[in-house]
């Protein structure tokens, strides 16, 4: 059987990520939660108790290969100091805004940081920020001390 075949024979929206197919996310009703760990993260990189909060669209299993999205949501005036990533990293902004290093980015802009590269601080602005990030694999998050 062809892939086209399979895609065409296939083709349906699932009720749950449980299922294999195609999944419409309806944003509004997904609740805010605070950040879950990621596999391999160390505790210095966490965002837990300081207003961060995630919804998830895509959490992978392990082996699995489906990769990590979710929306993250900055309080005002939150910081992430400067950081970088064992997997590269593609953000866009949706509500508010963010500074990233030296830019200043709004709703519709987007970024992308190659794996092990230094940037930050990210900064989210004085109404706070939402933003989609999707990366190719979970990643180990480590701390620049300046």
């Amino acid at each position: 059987m062809s892939d086209a075949e399979i895609i065409d024979s296939n083709e349906r929206v699932c009720a749950s990520l449980d299922e294999r197919g195609l999944h419409v996310f309806d944003l509004e009703s997904l609740p805010w939660e605070p950040p879950r760990p990621r596999p391999g993260s160390t505790p210095r990189a966490d965002r837990h108790d300081n207003g961060v909060a995630e919804k998830w669209l895509v959490f992978p299993e392990p082996d699995s290969d489906r990769f990590p999205i979710t929306i993250v949501r900055f309080p005002a005036n939150f910081t992430f100091p400067r950081h970088w990533h064992t997997e590269g990293e593609f953000i866009m902004v949706l509500k508010g805004s963010m500074n990233v290093g030296e830019r200043t980015l709004g709703p519709g802009d987007s970024a992308y940081n190659d794996a092990r590269t230094i940037y930050g601080a990210e900064a989210a602005g004085p109404e706070g920020c939402e933003f989609l990030m999707i990366r190719r694999a979970f990643a180990v998050t480590s701390l620049v001390d300046d």
